[in-house]
């Protein structure tokens, strides 16, 4: 009678909990909010409490088959599969790893209650990858996204018809129940593959950080080296002297420098308000070509012209006929005259 009680206490608790998770599905508010928040914090505090019941009932067996169990017993299967998917929508990143490997060890009970019932080995849904090629890789996940979209149109399809008004309900309902089992079967093999390389990352981002957090650690400032911590603290975060200078009877209470301050603010009064060169210009060419950075040399400079005599009457005629030659040329070839129909000057 207990067990009775204890059994429909289970099935009420997990409606709820169905119910609670279609309206996350479709809720308004960002997954970050905290209002959301609570409500993940609520499906997954009574998905766990008909975890703990099932593990009290002990409810599934090896030894038995989906047959040997009822509607409402069958989809109780689903518990741990869709507390993976809850935890997976929590935000913290403080509890990312934990949470990350919560959600891991769910997803592989829902898989271990599917095989030992027998589910998994008669469908076939899920097996280990192998090692292909990426084409094989990429045909493999086209034939999976199409299996599961039948399978998601399958299943909507008897949830409208449990909608009706038909004689066979109660067959409709368990075969509803079994293609949700298998449906769920198909995402989480996803599902698994997806946590176990955001779990990896999410493990050394927090190595990463506590790396930072223990270099950190070693740079703040120490007092335990001091002689005498008593009477010369030292703030640990600042690496100062905590004690005043002088005590009230004017005497010293820690070691101090005297410096000549006026004499240094003196001489920073009679000063231009900009900032005055270290070098000429001389020294900072000579300084950049040292470095390599000016480029000398190069090819031998052509000769310079030499100047016509005014007494060398052969030369000059020379000249003249060169440059009338060079305006008949000009004049026979006009500027822009080799261009084809453009840049006419």
């Amino acid at each position: 009678m207990d067990d009775t009680n204890a059994d429909v206490s289970v099935g009420l608790g997990f409606s709820r909990a169905q119910q609670q998770l279609k309206s996350l599905a479709s809720s308004p508010l960002a997954s970050t909010s905290d209002e959301y928040q609570k409500q993940v914090q609520s499906v997954a505090k009574q998905l766990q409490q008909c975890i703990t019941q099932i593990q009290q009932l002990s409810l599934f067996s090896s030894n038995e088959t989906p047959d040997d169990y009822s509607t409402s017993e069958l989809k109780l299967i689903l518990a741990t599969a869709y507390l993976g998917d809850v935890l997976q929508k929590t935000t913290s990143p403080d509890l990312r790893v934990s949470v990350l490997e919560q959600a891991l060890k769910n997803y592989q009970k829902f898989q271990t209650t599917c095989q030992d019932l027998g589910i998994i080995k008669h469908t076939g849904q899920v097996q280990k990858a192998k090692h292909v090629d990426a084409g094989q890789t990429r045909m493999h996940k086209i034939e999976r996204f199409k299996q599961q979209r039948a399978m998601e149109q399958e299943t909507k399809e008897l949830e409208e018809r449990l909608m009706g008004d038909e004689d066979d309900l109660e067959e409709v309902e368990r075969e509803f129940a079994l293609k949700l089992i298998l449906l769920k079967v198909h995402q989480v093999q996803d599902d698994i593959h997806m946590v176990e390389r955001e779990l990896e990352m999410a493990r050394q981002m927090a190595n990463m950080k506590r790396s930072r957090d223990e270099q950190q650690d070693d740079r703040v400032p120490s007092s335990e080296w001091r002689l005498d911590p008593h009477s010369y603290n030292v703030d640990l975060q600042t690496g100062q002297p905590t004690r005043p200078l002088f005590n009230e009877r004017g005497q010293p209470t820690r070691p101090f420098v005297l410096t000549n301050n006026r004499q240094m603010i003196k001489d920073q009064v009679f000063r231009p308000g900009w900032a005055l060169p270290t070098m000429s210009v001389d020294e900072y060419l000579q300084q950049e070509q040292e470095r390599g950075n000016i480029i000398s040399g190069g090819g031998k400079e052509p000769e310079p012209k030499a100047e016509i005599d005014d007494n060398d009457y052969d030369a000059l005629d020379a000249e003249v006929v060169k440059q009338r030659g060079w305006d008949d040329f000009k004049d026979n070839n006009p500027r822009g005259a080799g261009n084809m129909g453009g840049n006419r000057g």
